[in-house]
């Protein structure tokens, strides 16, 4: 149960919302929900485009399949901490992931390994 919880964090700030590769786009909640990576910070960042701090978090695990959730914005966690909105953050997330994985193998490469987009 407790590994359903999204984890806040404070150590890692979100990088700049204009340097977001958008990778893919839902909506959860009533609200437009972002994923993407950047070169110097490669993870799975999730953003709310238009909001005040758009950047909220970034997911890790997914190699695995059971992704987990960072906050790193407090002003958007209450919302994304939401056991809805959770579970289809993390949902949307492999998603994401996989159509990325099949992409970069369609493309002839590997796709991205632990310890890079994923992590």
């Amino acid at each position: 149960m407790l590994a359903q919880i999204p984890l806040p964090v404070r150590s890692i700030s979100a990088p700049v919302a204009e340097t977001l590769t958008v990778l893919g786009e839902t909506e959860i909640s009533g609200r437009t929900v972002q994923f993407g990576t950047l070169t110097e910070a490669p993870r799975l960042w999730v953003a709310l485009p238009g909001a005040t701090l758009p950047i909220f978090g970034y997911l890790t695990a997914l190699v695995s399949g059971d992704p987990i959730l960072h906050v790193t914005v407090e002003k958007h966690g209450s919302w994304a901490r939401r056991s809805d909105s959770s579970a289809e953050i993390k949902a949307a997330a492999m998603r994401v992931w996989t159509e990325c994985l099949r992409t970069c193998k369609a493309d002839g490469g590997d796709g991205p390994q632990d310890g890079h987009t994923a992590s």
